[in-house]
């Protein structure tokens, strides 16, 4: 079964949620069981989407619906 693919909206939005929650990339990436690197390559814009499911871990973090920071 292929994996979902998410696109992330806004990586400006996206810092600043992370920041809004006093959490660092570092740290989100370890609630969410995420290498560093997958959250980093988010904010920079290095990298525009994810699966479906880390978009979903992501978005259950911040308190927010997934639909808020990622497009499906």
């Amino acid at each position: 079964m292929p994996v979902q693919t998410a696109w992330l909206r806004d990586r400006h939005t996206f810092a600043q949620v992370i920041s809004q929650h006093g959490l660092s990339e570092r740290e989100l990436a370890r609630q969410a069981s995420l290498g560093h690197s997958t959250v980093n390559h988010l904010l920079t814009g290095r990298r525009r989407s994810c699966s479906v499911h880390t978009a979903k871990t992501i978005s259950d973090i911040l308190g927010l619906d997934l639909h808020q920071l990622f497009m499906t």
